[in-house]
């Protein structure tokens, strides 16, 4: 009888688990799922997976495009899974299945979401058409290309720069790191705010400092309107712009909300397993989720909730008690440049430039576990890259400038 059951077994359809997204939270949903149990299938429109934690580093251009990206489908296939390139258009929850762009559909037994976002313009006339938001590869590229027009100019080098949260920052220092030496930019940031990051007193004056009264400033003031060589301001200044970049929010995933899992622009409402509110067969992971108690849009918790969806989806399958998510709270890091380095965690803000090595330690190390070396080619291409990064960090002069730390407290 035991023998019979394991025949049985043996020849029982895998249950069909499919994954819409394939980045952070998407991928390690995926490494998660055992193919051995599971058919899991990928989907994603775009073929490279792109490391976007360091893609402000292309505006300076100490990374370069094929330094972030990496093959989806070698990943995926790694894992013994399939990957599909293209785009879904909608989901038939009744009939558990995802309709593809190409006509295609796959049937499935539970379906993981992890759309991501997208940048949120806010109405705002013109940002769609005449600002770039370089929170991808490919925009990040194109931005630095516009950059280096511009530095070609013999004047007219205005750029602004709309949003000074942790993005902006990021961008902002790798632009004053290739171009804040030369005299003929203008360099503007808009932020709505009073003061950067104003929870931590202290750290605006740290950060003005770094910036060396290379940036025109304009706190407290909202963007009305973008066009193609000015942006608008709400007091009716206008501020001359051969380049506006856009770092200005985001908002959730078109494709969540035409599904009716969401209203528009908005995350999908999960409980605390990470299951949807509103069907029980589809799980949703990294910043298309929407928890009772919001987390932070940061890619630890999109790996963190991709591996957490997993489990439930197969104890879910197997009708097994589903498990909370519980979330290590982890720091966040980011780099002003060349310039300073600051961490945020909880409370506390450190800052020193000694957090640009840990920054481009931790890009080393995450973005080569997407595709461990399996081959000599791969192997010179991690040295490479090893090498490429520790030049870029000029070690000497972060050693010079290591005793400036300092920690500041929340308010």
């Amino acid at each position: 009888m035991a023998l019979l059951s394991r025949r049985f077994l043996a020849r029982r359809p895998r249950p069909q688990v499919v994954v819409l997204g394939a980045s952070f939270a998407g991928l390690n949903a995926s490494r998660a799922l055992d193919a051995k149990k599971f058919r899991v299938t990928v989907i994603d429109a775009a073929p490279a997976a792109q490391w976007l934690p360091n893609v402000h580093e292309l505006l300076s251009q100490i990374k370069k495009p094929a330094q972030l990206l990496h093959d989806r489908r070698s990943i995926v296939s790694a894992h013994g899974h399939d990957f599909i390139c293209a785009s879904a258009s909608r989901i038939d929850r009744e009939q558990q299945r995802l309709y593809l762009d190409d006509g295609r559909w796959l049937d499935y037994d539970a379906l993981i979401l992890a759309t991501g976002s997208t940048a949120n313009d806010f109405g705002i006339p013109g940002v769609a058409t005449h600002a770039v938001y370089p929170r991808s590869v490919e925009a990040a590229a194109r931005a630095a290309h516009l950059l280096s027009r511009l530095a070609a100019l013999p004047s007219g080098r205005d750029v602004v720069l709309v949003g000074g949260g942790i993005e902006g920052l990021e961008m902002l220092g790798e632009i004053l790191r290739r171009h804040g030496q030369d005299q003929r930019f203008t360099i503007h940031l808009v932020e709505v705010a009073p003061r950067l990051l104003p929870q931590f007193p202290g750290l605006h004056e740290r950060l003005l400092e770094s910036m060396q009264g290379q940036v025109q400033l304009h706190f407290g003031r909202r963007v009305s309107a973008v066009h193609a060589d000015s942006v608008e301001l709400d007091n009716g200044e206008r501020l001359a712009s051969r380049l506006t970049l856009w770092s200005g929010g985001r908002r959730g995933s078109a494709f969540t909300g035409n599904s009716g899992l969401s209203q528009p622009g908005a995350d999908v409402a999960v409980d605390d397993t990470l299951q949807s509110q509103l069907d029980a067969r589809i799980f949703v992971a990294g910043d298309a989720a929407l928890l009772a108690q919001a987390l932070k849009k940061q890619v630890p918790y999109a790996q963190a909730m991709g591996t957490h969806a997993a489990l439930n989806v197969e104890l879910w399958l197997q009708h097994k008690p589903l498990q909370t998510f519980r979330p290590l709270h982890l720091p966040s890091v980011l780099t002003f440049g060349d310039r300073d380095g600051i961490m945020l965690y909880g409370n506390q803000a450190l800052a020193s430039p000694a957090l640009l090595a840990l920054k481009e330690a931790t890009y080393q190390y995450g973005f080569h576990q997407w595709s461990p070396p399996r081959s000599g080619r791969d192997v010179v291409r991690l040295a490479r890259d090893l090498r490429h990064g520790i030049n870029a960090l000029d070690v000497w002069r972060l050693l010079a400038k290591s005793a400036d730390t300092r920690i500041f407290q929340a308010s």
